[in-house]
């Protein structure tokens, strides 16, 4: 995410036949009354007893906040564990046991704090890239300024994944392979991480603020008081300031990343920049005119390539570049008097670039209000451009506007132009409650503020699902029964609604909820927490465990209460623990049949659980589960970390003899699945039919070490419906109906569309689609985008095909009404609307937001906003 600056120069960065709206709303409530009945004879139940588990660590002092288990690619594993008072332990034997580094490492007689690991990630692979890995120490002080730094002129590296430590320079015998601190010489303090570039982890970029940044507020500096940024070619044993090298061509740093390319090896990188001092001392709070998005391969010795003026934030993802950028820049450096009034720098938008920055193209979302920031989700690699864009909109009501919501928009071909997917989705602290489901192309979950609850956002918040990449939405159908085998029941609108990413990322381990999850090694099965209701609750005695094996198209309850989950055995396995938020754990519980059994590894020690990890380079045999210990603490009175490690090679039974599960059959353990969509038959997604392996349900086996999954098959369908999505302008207000021109946009405003012909379906193909015949699903006929003539033909037609819509909406109502008689409708509390009585306005908009609900109707309601951060650290992206 990116955003502008913040205080202390930081940024916060279907396919159906006749009536197939009524067939998917038929097979959607059929399931909302069958769907997922417990199976109470679960074949994996067994009376097993093992033996109690023994930490693997304690004594961390306080909680372990940074777990990262390194693999590399020839095999090689280590663990390490980070600690909030910056010990750092680290394992060779996946957990088995764990030792104290920091006395091997010197400088403040190896007390000083280690702020975090940094390492080569490859994110497609889950492998280390290297074993090159630095240890980023903070000794964290208060400026006069009140801001708190890192002054800390120690930091350790490693080139073989921490057998052999580089001790920092300047130490007495550290020897000529040392890393130095770019602080030593220049003072100041480190702003960010040390970035080692993807291609060679021996380049490395980092950013400090100046010496004068300590003895002076920034804004009252005259330009002393800046942001340097300093390359080292040597890991970390001489560094050159980059700002000194550039002959002030460079006045400031503001934020920088390797190019995604490096041409001849040469060390590309970009940044965003303030060139001159004074419009840097000038510059204040939020997006600024006067920095720009620029290009070196040289490190800045001769002048470098100004990508785009007015840049000031951006990201690289698989080697797309996105750029917000201030939107009336060009007016304002054409501006004689740069009248502030005129010029306010409130509004940005998006420039994307699918060729490595050479070339931008402007991203057009169709809602005209400004644009404060983005979000970008871009899963598939082999698709340029990003998948999916979040906005922070500026709307003009003020409650619209301090809810934690924006829009989801969904990317054409080309990247440049955006349909409305989704309106009014969780923003919250950075985190977007949007998370797709791996192995699966095209279904993805978020949480939704329904319509007329901006107010109080926390109190109706619900879950809707899409099977086709955006193209529409619906809810979840909740499971028949819960985890004992009663019947639920619930008053109301009842629907299945689960916690998203804002519950995991946000708040403290006492308030945390896990998030929906998944895992490519287990198509098709998805574990979450929620609640079934009329929305989500965010008390964590009313939240309980879910597991869909079908991609959450049918669901179970199969915990108690909120847990934390992970995969284990390469989807063969699943271990939960209770979450910290209801209290300490007692126990560890394992399913072999995915939740439909348990069994049960009892804890030496009660512990309050944050995560459960799992080695990401072997079988997946062995899982790191860490927390606090809720019986002891550390000496200033915090909980004592505490660490356990489960070896499922290693079990043993409560006598202490080994235990051995079955392994897996390959004739006759596992299932060859197809992924459908609700009320599909064919089980095409995005123009494919998908043959995939998986374990079965009912086998209680484990894969064996060397278990590969069958490579998944795939056949082509036809286009229809299903494979569309509405064009840039329009939005579908029934599902699967008619795609309607919105009102007030103006298509030739679009840069992208002027010239281009526009089909009078308003839809387009959705991104990534492999369908055949996309004539039949799209249409015939078109107008050309900024022919005048045209396009009030069309304006006319749009009004009629709307008119025609919403009475296809009422029969369609009429039906679903008398086929579901006795279905309660109405519910409740809704704070809607200010222009009338309060009843009747209850009474009008539950009908109405129920109604939308089962046709998947889009509320016309704008998005909303959340505060500005910072851009994620690539990890965290």
């Amino acid at each position: 995410f990116f955003a502008p600056r913040s205080s202390g120069g930081r940024r916060h960065i279907e396919r159906h036949a006749m009536t197939r709206t009524m067939q998917r709303a038929v097979a959607l409530f059929a399931a909302l009354a069958l769907a997922s009945v417990w199976h109470a004879d679960a074949s994996c139940a067994t009376t097993q007893t093992f033996k109690q588990l023994q930490p693997s660590q304690t004594g961390l002092g306080t909680d372990p906040y940074e777990v990262e288990w390194i693999a590399t690619q020839n095999g090689k594993s280590k663990l390490f564990v980070v600690t909030e008072a910056g010990k750092v332990y680290s394992s060779n034997n996946e957990g088995a046991s764990f030792t104290l580094i920091n006395p091997n490492l010197r400088g403040a007689d190896g007390d000083l704090p280690v702020l975090r690991v940094i390492y080569q990630p490859d994110y497609k692979s889950g492998h280390a890239k290297s074993e090159y890995i630095i240890l980023q120490g903070c000794l964290a002080e208060v400026d006069t300024n009140g801001f708190e730094r890192c002054t800390s002129k120690y930091h350790w590296a490693s080139k073989d994944l921490g057998e052999t430590w580089i001790q920092p320079c300047g130490l007495e015998d550290s020897g000529a392979d040392c890393f130095k601190s770019p602080t030593t010489e220049a003072g100041g303090s480190i702003e960010t991480t040390f970035r080692m570039d993807p291609s060679d982890p021996e380049r490395l970029l980092v950013k400090l603020s100046r010496k004068a940044c300590e003895d002076r507020d920034w804004m009252t500096s005259d330009g002393a008081c800046g942001h340097d940024l300093y390359y080292s070619g040597d890991f970390g044993k001489s560094w050159i300031n980059l700002t000194e090298r550039s002959k002030h061509r460079v006045a400031s740093f503001v934020d920088f990343d390797w190019a995604p390319s490096q041409a001849d090896q040469k060390p590309g990188i970009m940044a965003t920049v303030y060139e001159d001092l004074d419009h840097f001392a000038s510059g204040g709070y939020g997006w600024d005119y006067n920095v720009h998005f620029v290009y070196s391969e040289d490190l800045f010795a001769s002048p470098h390539e100004k990508l785009m003026k007015c840049g000031n934030a951006f990201e690289i993802l698989n080697k797309d570049v996105y750029v917000a950028k201030v939107a009336d820049c060009e007016e304002y450096h054409a501006s004689a008097d740069k009248d502030p009034s005129k010029f306010t720098g409130s509004q940005v938008s998006l420039q994307v670039s699918t060729d490595g920055g050479r070339r931008f193209n402007q991203a057009c979302f169709p809602v005209s209000m400004d644009q404060n920031g983005y979000t970008i989700f871009d899963w598939n690699e082999n698709v340029a451009g990003p998948d999916f864009v979040v906005v922070d909109h500026d709307e003009e009501d003020e409650i619209e506007r301090a809810a934690p919501i924006g829009n989801i928009y969904s990317s054409d071909a080309s990247g440049q132009l955006y349909s409305l997917s989704m309106r009014r989705t969780i923003y919250l602290g950075g985190a977007v409650d949007f998370i797709n489901v791996e192995g699966i192309p095209g279904v993805y979950f978020a949480n939704q503020v329904a319509a007329g609850g901006v107010a109080d956002p926390a109190e109706f918040v619900q879950t809707r699902v899409t099977y086709n990449n955006g193209g529409a939405w619906q809810s979840l159908a909740p499971p028949a029964v819960d985890v004992s085998g009663k019947p639920i029941s619930c008053q109301g609108t009842c629907a299945l609604h689960l916690h998203g990413s804002s519950s995991w990322d946000t708040g403290t381990w006492e308030t945390r909820l896990g998030s929906v999850y998944s895992h490519a090694s287990a198509p098709g099965v998805i574990l979450a927490t929620g609640n079934v209701g009329h929305a989500l609750s965010f008390d964590p005695t009313k939240v309980n465990t879910y597991l869909s094996r079908d991609s959450g198209i049918t669901w179970f309850e199969i915990l108690q209460g909120p847990h934390i989950y992970e995969f284990g055995n390469k989807g063969g396995l699943i271990v939960a623990a209770k979450m910290a938020s209801l209290g300490p754990a007692t126990k560890l519980q394992f399913s072999r049949d995915e939740g439909e059994s348990w069994e049960d590894l009892p804890l030496a020690r009660e512990m309050n659980v944050h995560n459960i990890r799992v080695d990401p380079s072997a079988d997946g045999q062995v899982l790191v589960v860490h927390g606090t210990d809720s019986q002891n603490t550390s000496g200033d009175g915090d909980p004592d970390g505490v660490l356990y490690t489960v070896d499922f090679s290693k079990l043993k039974d409560a006598s202490g003899n080994a235990f051995a599960f079955p392994a897996c059959d390959a004739a006759a353990d596992y299932e060859i699945w197809n992924p459908k969509v609700p009320g599909d038959a064919d089980g095409c997604i995005l123009g494919k039919k998908y043959t995939m392996e998986r374990r079965k349900r009912d086998s209680c086996c484990l894969n064996d070490n060397d278990y590969e999954r069958t490579k998944t098959t795939s056949t082509t369908c036809a286009c229809d419906a299903y494979d569309t999505e509405c064009q840039y302008g329009a939005e579908r207000l029934v599902e699967f109906g008619e795609c309607n021109r919105m009102p007030n946009v103006e298509l030739d405003k679009c840069p992208a569309l002027v010239g281009q012909q526009y089909p009078n379906s308003n839809k387009r193909m959705i991104a990534g689609t492999a369908c055949t015949g996309d004539r039949a699903a799209l249409g015939v006929g078109s107008f050309k985008v900024g022919d005048s003539k045209s396009s009030k033909k069309r304006e006319k037609k749009s009004e009629r095909g709307a008119m025609s819509e919403a009475t296809k909406a009422f029969l369609a109502i009429l039906i679903v009404f008398a086929s579901l008689a006795g279905f309660a409708y109405a519910y409740g509390r809704f704070d809607l609307g200010r222009y009338a009585p309060e009843g009747v306005r209850r009474a009008m908009d539950a009908v109405q937001v129920r109604i939308d609900e089962m046709l998947g109707r889009r509320a016309a309601a704008p998005a909303g906003y959340f505060e500005p951060l910072g851009d994620f650290d690539n990890e965290e992206l």
